[in-house]
């Protein structure tokens, strides 16, 4: 769906291309807290992660995600690298290229190496983008076109990579999604565990505006399409060792598979554009092939959808609505909403957002029917009733804010004690809460809270406390040409019964023997900054690792039998060079 809105909203960004590089923002601010507090991992990059504040499914959330970058426009090359104690490797390479007048490009390259926490984990990514964008003001065409050639191959230890990575486009509620688990078959056993996955994606977008010249109104109609590909191929084998997680877990599945997905996608719309607003309507399909040991799949989804943007006097509003019908009768319908307002002059506030979202959705394929030599279930099949909304103000002098969230979901899928799906109503309700402290001219306190609770059919529990804190030390040196931020990361969360881990199929699943949390996760960092263009940090990630083990248990627990990352030293810079 972020796709397909990102159709909508291409010629709104396409307008900003021709703005200077904001100079006087940092391009590595806090960039070493890449681990989400948020969330916990079980391995090294891009293995599976459990979020602390969310009891839906969220072990499928993209790896670039650990990492964030922000695209600025004109002529510059990013480097970024990261090394982490020997166990991994972290290259970004992003070049942004004004070819023309209107005329804009981007390369990516990102490559990475992690030898991971536990035996056999040693994992390869690498990511390869290009983008081109081509939008006058004075023209009536414009266009944009992305190619992205993603592959990875990973030794498995009982787990695969983040699932996320093989999931492609779709409309976000059709019966029929991009992510499938494995049909697991046994195979020699002297063939090693691995993943070997690539990800190939193609679109082009383009619009004509249906007037003469920018000077003849200030408003016209503009015809809209977006074509795209989308390909993926997965090969998964795991067998029986006992070296498994070593002291830990013992994973006793044996699996040989592949599977090959292909979608192709198309949208077309009418746009109005006006100085301050944008209303669009469309159609469009997506048709998918899936093949693996079942059955080979074909998929056909239509769906008519309106989008409504404002954008005037720093309030920035925008709707989104779609209908859409699937081959097989299945109707889903959703409604989205976000309101932006920004007001520097306001004493209390000065920035405010609201999202308030309801739809359907139909569980994904294999929840609804799968079959293997370990699992087999077909009895998810109820479409899912989703209301979400969400409000944060915050005060961007005075450095604090606060949000609230409500969701609900009618028959959410989760898995049971025994790795099988089912379906149940799921509430949840939490509060935020963030400021930062000035003690001194050099020390500062950042804060953040959070509380939670949810109500549900069945034992799914989040940490009803969850609070992540930063003292550190800020200030410039060498006649104020060197930024420093050095200090204390400290996160805590009250006792909860998780979710155990299923490797095998890249789920977490419910249990009630084993509680995790009470206790600190403690990292050491310092970042420095010269002339905003080069940035470099280190830090010591859980230096209180096998501390208290008495007390806390070995290594601290992320969930049931995983245990939190340990002590890691990380160095890393990045530098912004210009043409």
């Amino acid at each position: 769906m972020r796709k397909s809105i990102f159709f909508l909203f291409l010629f709104i960004s396409a307008s900003a291309i021709g703005q200077e590089i904001d100079t006087n923002k940092s391009i590595f601010s806090n960039s070493s807290e890449y681990r989400n507090y948020q969330e916990v991992y079980l391995s090294n990059i891009g293995h599976a992660k459990f979020h602390l504040t969310s009891p839906f499914q969220l072990n499928n959330q993209d790896f670039n995600s650990l990492f964030p970058t922000k695209s600025n426009t004109g002529t510059y090359t990013d480097v970024f690298y990261v090394l982490g104690s020997g166990r991994e490797n972290y290259v970004d390479v992003e070049h942004h290229q004004q070819l023309g007048e209107n005329f804009f490009g981007e390369a990516k390259i990102l490559k990475t190496n992690s030898e991971g926490i536990y035996v056999n984990q040693q994992a390869q990514l690498s990511d390869f983008r290009v983008k081109l964008n081509y939008n006058p003001a004075d023209r009536k065409y414009n266009f944009g076109a992305n190619f992205t050639n993603y592959k990875r191959f990973n030794i498995l230890n009982g787990g695969t990579a983040d699932s996320s990575f093989f999931a492609l486009l779709d409309s976000n509620n059709g019966n029929l999604k991009s992510t499938f688990p494995t049909n697991f078959n046994a195979f020699p056993k002297d063939v090693s565990n691995f993943l070997d996955m690539k990800v190939m994606h193609i679109d082009f977008s383009h619009s004509f505006k249906l007037r003469n010249n920018k000077n003849d109104s200030t408003s016209y109609f503009q015809l809209s399409q977006k074509l795209s590909y989308d390909r993926t191929i997965k090969k998964i084998g795991l067998r029986n060792t006992s070296d498994f997680f070593q002291d830990y877990f013992y994973d006793s599945i044996t699996t040989n598979d592949s599977l090959k997905l292909e979608q192709l996608s198309h949208r077309f719309s009418l746009d109005y554009v006006t100085d301050n607003v944008i209303l669009s309507a469309g159609i469009g399909q997506n048709y998918y092939e899936y093949a693996s040991r079942a059955p080979f799949e074909t998929h056909l989804e239509n769906l008519l959808f309106a989008q409504f943007s404002f954008n005037k006097n720093g309030l920035l509003l925008n709707s989104y609505g779609e209908f859409m019908i699937s081959e097989n009768g299945y109707e889903s319908f959703e409604f989205k909403n976000n309101a932006r307002y920004y007001n520097p002059s306001r004493t209390i506030f000065q920035r405010f957002e609201a999202n308030a979202n309801i739809f359907t959705d139909l569980p994904e394929l294999y929840l609804n029917r799968f079959q293997s030599n370990h699992f087999q279930w077909n009895t998810i099949n109820k479409r899912n009733s989703i209301t979400q909304f969400n409000i944060s103000a915050t005060n961007e002098i005075k450095h604090y804010g606060a949000s609230i969230l409500f969701e609900n979901q009618s028959d959410a899928v989760v898995f049971d004690s025994n790795s099988t799906p089912i379906q149940t109503n799921i509430s949840m309700l939490g509060f935020s809460l963030h400021k930062e402290f000035w003690f001194t001219k050099w020390l500062y306190l950042t804060t953040h809270v959070h509380v939670q609770d949810i109500i549900s059919g069945k034992a799914i529990e989040v940490p009803n406390f969850l609070t992540y804190n930063k003292l550190h030390f800020r200030g410039k040196l060498i006649k104020k040409v060197l930024t420093f931020d050095a200090g204390i990361n400290v996160l805590y969360y009250t006792n909860f019964t998780p979710r155990n881990y299923n490797a095998a199929i890249d789920e977490f699943y419910i249990q009630t023997n084993q509680e995790v949390g009470n206790h600190p996760i403690i990292d050491l960092f310092a970042e420095f900054y010269i002339k905003k263009n080069f940035s470099f940090f280190t830090t010591m990630t859980h230096v209180n690792s096998n501390v208290l083990t008495s007390v806390f248990g070995k290594n601290y627990l992320a969930i049931s039998n995983y245990p939190i990352q340990d002590r890691a030293f990380k160095f890393g810079f990045k530098w912004r060079l210009f043409d």
